[in-house]
């Protein structure tokens, strides 16, 4: 499986499927003193989260890894079609935004000695309803 955004893309990195989660959508509330009961507004719908868990791994030190997950957190705010493909099957979520990867937990070097150093994360984007 590949995701790519203009020139981000996941390459041979460990990574799941996308997550998108349900529309947010305007709301507004409103409550009077006094009146049982509450005037709620509904709008559009405007954006919606989609994660995927990504695993850099075979980094031969700390460092090298640490630099890997700035290289990738540099394209923060990159916007675009996402394209991602398993096997034949492809699909995309036009205009979604970059909002970077987020380290899980402690970057660890495997040992075994054949993965080098290992993080746990998750790329997160916006989708804006177009």
């Amino acid at each position: 499986m590949t995701i790519v955004l203009g020139p981000l893309t996941t390459g041979a990195m460990l990574h799941g499927t996308i997550k998108p989660t349900p529309w947010d959508f305007s709301r507004s509330t409103q409550r009077f003193f006094g009146v049982e009961g509450a005037y709620i507004l509904t709008g559009g719908r405007h954006t919606r989260e989609l994660t995927a868990w990504l695993q850099p791994f075979g980094y031969a030190s700390h460092y090298a890894l640490q630099a890997a997950i700035a290289d990738v957190n540099s394209y923060i705010n990159l916007y675009g079609t996402m394209i991602w493909s398993v096997g034949s099957d492809t699909g995309y979520y036009q205009t979604t935004v970059f909002n970077g990867l987020e380290v899980d937990e402690d970057p660890w070097l495997d040992a075994s000695g054949i993965n080098g150093w290992i993080a746990m994360c998750t790329l997160k984007f916006t989708q804006v309803k177009s």
